[in-house]
């Protein structure tokens, strides 16, 4: 037994699905952002891919510059080949210094700085044990009941 669909609901699905489609491409490419590194962006020249782009790369020494007004900084970025011109005009994180790994999001101004938007600077890796496990295994460190962290009528 074959169901017969009448054209009008036929022709208001073709619309729906194909509206969905244009809405799923149309929001798609709104979030789609390139992640380059400082040579990948530079050597890409004019080619058409889009207009936001990620960049990461390690802030220059001594290259940062901070207007007086306290927000933002323009500096330089470099990932050890070729340097790019940055600007960013909102409040810094604490983790932005020189030397400093930084990821910024935004497009190419036409005076060639780049204009970001957004400016994450990755945390340095200082937050590592002081001891590894094997180092605390072979310490001269004995624990007397004194020094214990159980109380005193713990099973031990």
């Amino acid at each position: 037994m074959s169901v017969k669909l009448s054209p009008k609901i036929l022709i208001a699905i073709t619309l729906l699905v194909a509206g969905f489609a244009v809405l799923f491409g149309v929001g798609l490419r709104g979030s789609l952002v390139y992640y380059l590194t400082v040579s990948e962006f530079l050597e890409q020249g004019n080619r058409d891919l889009g207009e936001n782009f990620r960049i990461n790369g390690n802030v220059v020494e001594g290259s940062i510059d901070r207007p007086a007004s306290g927000l933002g900084a323009t500096f330089l970025m470099s990932d050890g080949t070729r340097e790019l011109r940055v600007t960013y005009g909102k409040e810094t994180p604490d983790t932005f210094v020189d030397g400093s790994e930084v990821v910024v999001e935004g497009a190419l101004g036409s005076d060639g700085v780049f204009v970001a938007h957004t400016l994450l600077a990755k945390c340095p890796s200082k937050y590592e044990a002081a001891n590894s496990e094997e180092d605390y295994k072979t310490s001269d460190r004995s624990t007397s009941e004194e020094d214990s962290p159980l109380p005193a009528n713990a099973p031990r």
